[in-house]
């Protein structure tokens, strides 16, 4: 869930994955990465934002269904545009190059990488990369002294996942071995979220020779997609992969909730949370009853994947600023963690020397200040056991000393 404030410090007047007023006050130009609702806080409202939406063509095609009332600007991923940007107010106008850049979240979901006269700065929104986008990234000389990073997974706890495809991979063999056994079985599939499966979905059909039932409500931003064109049906009696989620606009209950069905239902979750402490030799997928198979499926990057990321960004990126954050508990841990891993030298489980820790700099956020307020961990007395709230701290990161 993402934490991120939506302006940023060194980019005045310009608003990201939040749009809510006290970010339509400060900003003449707004960005999207993705279409994934903790990003897009305050797009809903019917009062259309005060500058144009600059986003990718598939998220464009989403916003215009959802919400027409705003100015939505295309932009081809891995395009560069060069606009002049107006604050308002005392500040004045500048220059900025904005180039989007692939994130593998979801369909659509880019990276935004800034480049004024005097900062380069990479937002990732949420992300997870294949060996071919970092090469893009190295390709196209994206060298940011500053990164907003998707810290979602960014713990011990999670430090490998299994790759989509891989993940994927066990889910149509689970399927396909459940629908062999009685043509009476069913699959009743939970994606991890609403938006974001369609590579999936994609397979699962193709793979399966089986259309997959969802209602039309959850279809409509797939219908201008010539990909997903044969992926869906409405029969929700003849279908036997199901993905409706929810009760439908006429307020019918989920075909797979049908009782007299139970026994013939066989439902798959892919989940990243639930996968602490998973090694790579490890299976990735369990039992959770007769019925029910869990499988290891991220879109976003794990611990050890992030670290890579960033490594491939060195030596020019100085500042690391989380965009996911739970508490300052969190914030803290976090920091931790991903200083110790950048140490030159320095594996995971051993700690740094002396040497090492001389070459580590703790960079201060200045004057970054976060809008959204986030939870500590509550601290319980006798007296009372509500939960503390505060704006974060400034956030500070490691970076290891290098060329200038």
């Amino acid at each position: 869930m993402s934490t991120f404030p939506g302006t940023i410090p060194e980019l005045p007047g310009i608003g990201i994955d939040r749009f809510d007023q006290s970010v339509r006050d400060r900003a003449t130009l707004f960005f999207l990465s993705h279409c994934h609702f903790d990003h897009m806080q305050g797009l809903p409202e019917a009062t259309p934002l005060p500058g144009p939406l600059y986003a990718s063509p598939h998220t464009a095609v989403i916003l215009g269904m959802r919400y027409p009332q705003h100015s939505v600007v295309r932009v081809p991923i891995r395009e560069r545009l060069n606009l002049t940007v107006r604050p308002g107010g005392e500040q004045a106008a500048y220059e900025l190059c904005v180039q989007t850049v692939p994130a593998e979240h979801c369909p659509g979901s880019v990276m935004f990488y800034f480049e004024t006269k005097t900062v380069r700065l990479l937002y990732t929104g949420d992300f997870r990369l294949s060996a071919e986008s970092i090469t893009v990234i190295e390709r196209d000389r994206v060298r940011p002294n500053i990164v907003y990073l998707d810290s979602t997974f960014l713990s011990r706890e999670y430090a490998f996942f299994p790759t989509r495809q891989t993940s994927m991979d066990r889910i149509v063999q689970i399927c396909s071995r459940w629908l062999e056994g009685d043509r009476r079985n069913i699959v009743s599939l939970w994606p991890p979220a609403s938006y974001g499966s369609e590579e999936l979905f994609y397979q699962l059909a193709s793979r399966l020779h089986q259309r997959i039932h969802v209602y039309a409500s959850q279809r409509e931003p797939y219908n201008h997609f010539a990909m997903l064109a044969d992926i869906f049906t409405d029969d929700s009696v003849g279908a036997r992969i199901h993905a409706c989620r929810g009760k439908t606009l006429q307020h019918e209950v989920p075909c797979r909730k049908t009782r007299e069905k139970a026994e013939f239902v066989l439902t798959i979750r892919p989940s990243a949370r639930r996968w602490t402490n998973l090694r790579p030799e490890e299976p990735f997928s369990r039992q959770g009853g007769a019925n029910l198979w869990y499988v290891c499926y991220s879109s976003h990057a794990s611990s050890s994947e992030l670290v890579d990321f960033v490594r491939s960004l060195q030596p020019e990126v100085q500042d690391i600023r989380f965009n996911v954050v739970e508490n300052e508990e969190d914030r803290i841990r976090k920091e931790a963690y991903l200083r110790s891993l950048l140490v030159s030298g320095c594996e995971e489980g051993k700690k740094p020397t002396e040497t090492e820790k001389e070459q580590m700099h703790c960079l201060p956020m200045g004057n970054f200040k976060a809008k959204a307020k986030l939870k500590l961990i509550a601290r319980r007395d006798s007296d009372s056991d509500e939960e503390n709230e505060l704006f974060p701290k400034p956030m500070k990161m490691a970076r290891r000393t290098g060329p200038d």
